[in-house]
């Protein structure tokens, strides 16, 4: 049994490409479940297959008795949508064997992510495997492997720092808050404009323990809206200036074509000299939100987007410092997975082996028993002890071979001389269960 990859990433192909084959949990259903892709996967001798679709990838994986030629996993691939070929082929990759583990592992613990180390894609890999999984498309194998991944991913993110500083914008403007401004939950937070940036702010403010948010916005159903739903409090626009009055900490991000936080507004919130309170104002909005003279307001410290820029640059500089210690982790990984699954795939052999040996030391007792006639209990059990015993030991060596094999390609080859010799035809079936942590759930 091995495994193959093959898709497209935000490396390899535009966010308009990736969309048209991007796809959600229920069009993930359908395509497992179609005809067509059943014919396919027959057709390519795939025994299971997965789909990891993000924002930023979609990829198939396929688990198979044989590699599948080139041609038969693209067309697997090409069926996930209505595209030309011509429009796919020529931003695909392709891993087989080792190579498609590694770059599953990688991808689970945030080195292939467009931001390294984001802890999103943990949750997706679940998604991907329980979905699969539970439209009977994923079997023991694939199951495992995702399992396996997503221990990869928790082993780098609580052994590394790969994702302990913020790797977006939204992230480090709370981290910058807490910063300069102290303990979230005490902490006035006054957001200015719901864009999607400012929500992302809220949300992450609110998880950090910070409780206390005003929300204003020109379109007062938004207000409402984000006030409603962080328990906070919704201004109309025209209370600027005394929401900036009442604030410790602002946010600005209302995509106006001009300042909405002039000098002169400032000015009549707080005065000219300020009023004796440290503000801080952050704004990530592209064109400026606020005006540069705002931040010789006394009192007033003012970050904008390239200050916040600037920093998650050297946070993932940081980040970066941590790569070979994943790529340590997710090799540790990939081996332990590859060690088992060719113990995985040899459990048939073991099993049928040790059957095989198992029948002929019961008929062979049954037909001592015969000559001997009646004997004793303690006698037969001691009789029934040796054989078990002896049969044991016979088969030690070789069953120790078949599991330690490092080789897949010796492997194989113990496999298939063990089955010619012995006369075995593979029917039992091996246990399901994953490599050790490979069977927790992704947390």
């Amino acid at each position: 049994m091995s495994l193959s990859c093959i898709g497209i990433n935000h490396r390899t192909a535009s966010v308009s490409q990736r969309e048209r084959v991007a796809l959600g949990v229920e069009a993930q259903r359908r395509w497992l479940n179609a005809p067509e892709t059943v014919a396919h996967r027959a057709r390519a001798g795939i025994t299971e297959v997965t789909v990891l679709s993000t924002c930023n990838r979609t990829e198939l994986y396929a688990a198979h008795n044989a590699p599948p030629s080139p041609d038969l996993l693209r067309d697997l691939f090409f069926s996930l949508a209505d595209l030309p070929v011509s429009d796919v082929a020529p931003h695909l990759y392709e891993f087989t064997g080792p190579d498609a583990l590694r770059h599953l592992f990688g991808v689970a613990s945030g080195l292939d992510s467009m931001v390294l180390g984001e802890a999103e894609i943990l949750g997706q890999v679940r998604t991907a495997r329980e979905v699969a999984c539970g439209e009977g498309a994923a079997g023991p194998v694939l199951d495992a492997a995702f399992r396996a991944a997503a221990q990869a991913g928790r082993r780098a993110r609580t052994e590394t720092g790969i994702c302990r500083l913020p790797g977006s914008v939204a992230t480090e403007a709370v981290r910058l808050l807490a910063s300069v401004a102290g303990p979230l939950e005490h902490v006035s937070l006054l957001i200015v404009g719901t864009g999607k940036m400012g929500r992302v702010v809220g949300e992450t403010f609110r998880s950090r323990g910070g409780e206390r948010i005003s929300v204003i916005s020109r379109t007062r159903e938004h207000a409402d809206e984000l006030a409603k739903e962080w328990k906070g409090i919704a201004l109309p626009w025209h209370e600027l200036p005394a929401a900036v009055r009442g604030a410790d900490v602002i946010l600005s991000s209302t995509g106006a074509p001009h300042a909405v936080l002039t000098r002169e507004l400032v000015d009549q919130a707080i005065g000219p000299r300020g009023d004796g309170r440290r503000r801080v104002i952050v704004d990530i909005a592209v064109p400026r939100d606020v005006e540069p003279a705002v931040g010789s307001v006394p009192g007033i410290v003012l970050y904008d987007i390239d200050d916040i820029q600037l920093r998650v640059g050297e946070n993932l500089e940081l980040r970066g410092r941590e790569v070979p210690a994943v790529q340590r982790i997710v090799e540790e990984e990939v081996q332990r997975f590859d060690a088992w699954l060719r113990a995985w795939s040899l459990r048939p052999v073991l099993a049928g082996l040790h059957a095989r040996g198992e029948a002929i030391r019961q008929r062979e007792v049954a037909r001592m028993l015969r000559r001997l006639g009646p004997v004793p209990p303690a006698i037969r059990e001691q009789i029934e002890s040796f054989s078990r015993t002896l049969v044991n030991q016979l088969l030690d060596a070789p069953s120790r071979r078949l599991r330690e094999a490092d080789d897949p390609s010796r492997a194989e080859t113990f496999g298939a001389v063990t089955r010619e010799l012995f006369g075995l035809d593979g029917r039992d079936a091996p246990d399901d269960r994953g490599p050790g942590d490979a069977n927790a759930e992704v947390a």
